[in-house]
């Protein structure tokens, strides 16, 4: 299971409601290494009040880290970058310094608000691609109302916007429905990335090995290389991805299982 890299992680110590200190950024490492993983892109939350003095205090908060690394032998390549809370204007912050992932300059995650979404979120995220950015969506499984749109997820799709689930939705993590609806996104080949969202050692660990297990099960090996190996790699390095192959949409395991779950709100 080893090269696998994480684009989505709350590892950076003490700036969201992920890692609280360098030791447990350290400690969640380590169990990211035992997990498999050589590169790990750190992206704490920019929430839509955010201005620079957070990107500021992102980037004092790295290099303490990454020196902390350096200084515990840890062999694992991070870098930072940050999951975007969506606003208007999204380009602008985009190009602050840790604005894309891995700081390359072109691939940006974004996290939708919970509840009602937006009338102009199509039109925020065209806007995005437009300034030359690669929109990936944060675990769209998990916002209910995307995840019962069949015609929504479609138009998203249709904009190339790209798709991150989380390990912890594959596995059950989140609760029947994101799990389902993650299994219905990966059987449609509509899925870039799996990451682990980690937040800590406990509750929201980083779970790669056992949602790539999962992941072979239902697509196979290739297929899940592809999601855990080989897209997140080409985005920390800012390269063009992959997509799904040929055989892909494939049978839903469970009959009727997308009509359950997209079919309500057409």
């Amino acid at each position: 299971m080893a090269g696998m890299v994480d684009i989505h992680c709350h590892v950076l110590p003490a700036v969201d409601d992920g890692s609280t200190s360098i030791q447990m950024s350290l400690n969640m490492l380590r169990c990211g290494l035992a997990e498999g993983i050589t590169g790990a892109v750190l992206t704490p939350h920019i929430h839509p009040f955010d201005g620079p003095d957070k990107e500021a205090l992102h980037q004092e908060r790295f290099a303490e880290l990454k020196e902390a690394v350096a200084q515990a032998g840890l062999e694992v390549e991070i870098s930072l970058g940050a999951e975007m809370g969506f606003r208007f204007g999204l380009a602008e912050v985009a190009g602050w310094p840790s604005g894309t992932l891995g700081g390359n300059g072109t691939y940006v995650l974004v996290d939708l608000p919970p509840g009602i979404l937006s009338p102009g979120l199509e039109r925020g995220f065209f806007s995005l691609r437009t300034a030359g950015f690669k929109p990936i969506l944060a675990h769209p499984e998990r916002h209910r109302q995307l995840a019962r749109s069949h015609e929504q997820i479609g138009r998203l799709r249709q904009q190339e916007l790209l798709f991150q689930v989380n390990a912890g939705s594959i596995l059950g993590q989140f609760g029947r429905r994101a799990q389902r609806t993650a299994e219905m996104l990966l059987h449609q080949g509509w899925v870039e990335f799996v990451a682990s969202d980690g937040h800590d050692l406990g509750k929201r660990p980083f779970s790669l090995v056992a949602a790539r297990a999962r992941v072979e099960e239902l697509c196979g090996g290739r297929e899940a290389r592809r999601l855990f190996v080989e897209n997140p790699g080409r985005v920390r390095r800012g390269e063009g991805i992959e997509g799904a192959d040929a055989s892909f949409p494939r049978p839903l395991q469970s009959p009727g299982l997308l009509k359950r779950l997209l079919g309500a709100k057409r």
